[in-house]
């Protein structure tokens, strides 16, 4: 099998480990991280930056767990190898704090300006701070990936952000994505967000569980062919997922 695209990886291998990140167990694993670090690396400060789906699951409600937590760290060289014990010694993934983010498309050197603070461990030499709000919605935007909870994750946070007051406008989440991305989001992705934002909460709220179950099912279907030796990568998973969304369409 050539080279799959870590997600999926991810998902098959994430079922041999018996811990998990949850939203009722993350801070306790976090803090015993932070307790690993102190002692390895003694009152060396350190920044870490939690976003995408770790971040979601800190802020919001609709989020019960993630696969990882995407970071971006700003600590002695030496961290990344107490992640990598940390997570031997308590039976999670080698990547639980997954740095390769910063290579990705949704990276940006904004994300660290527009990051907020979480919450302080070691006696305040640790800082745990998130991405959330509007910087999120435009990470989700940029990757937008049909086999993953992008576009469900971003109206997620739309619907809880309403709720709680703060509703945002498409003009809002372009000016947060010019901010990260300097340029504007695609133009199918503009004329997706535009009709998404015009939505009152209730029409958000069925549009959610619509698109969960989408994106859950192109999910699966993707691991089911990947377990059956069909040949997905990196290169291709978006033109699969692609034609598994238009048979979907099909049959409905």
């Amino acid at each position: 099998m050539s080279s799959l695209d870590s997600i999926f990886m991810k998902g098959i291998c994430m079922m041999q480990y018996r811990e998990k990140i949850t939203k009722a167990n993350a801070m306790d694993i976090i803090r015993r991280f932070a307790k690993e670090y102190r002692k390895t690396l003694g009152k060396a400060p350190a920044e870490i930056i939690i976003v995408g789906g770790g971040s979601i699951m800190l802020n919001y409600k609709f989020r019960d767990a993630t696969q990882d937590f995407d970071v971006i760290l700003r600590a002695a060289s030496g961290i990344k190898d107490v992640i990598t014990r940390f997570a031997d010694e308590n039976n999670l993934p080698r990547d639980w704090m997954n740095t390769d983010f910063v290579k990705t498309a949704s990276y940006s050197d904004a994300l660290m300006e527009v990051s907020r603070h979480y919450c302080w461990l070691n006696n305040q030499t640790l800082e745990i701070r998130t991405v959330s709000g509007i910087y999120l919605i435009a990470m989700k935007m940029i990757a937008h990936r049909g086999y993953r909870n992008d576009i469900s994750d971003a109206i997620g946070i739309l619907i809880e952000e309403a709720e709680a007051g703060n509703r945002f406008s498409y003009a809002d989440i372009e000016v947060a994505y010019r901010k990260l991305y300097h340029d504007a989001p695609d133009l199918k992705i503009q004329e997706q967000f535009r009709d998404i934002c015009a939505k009152s909460i209730e029409e958000l709220k069925s549009l959610y569980d619509s698109q969960r179950n989408i994106e859950s099912s192109v999910g699966d279907q993707l691991i089911t062919y990947i377990e059956d030796g069909v040949n997905i990568n990196t290169k291709n998973v978006t033109d699969v997922a692609a034609r598994i969304r238009e048979k979907m369409n099909k049959k409905q």
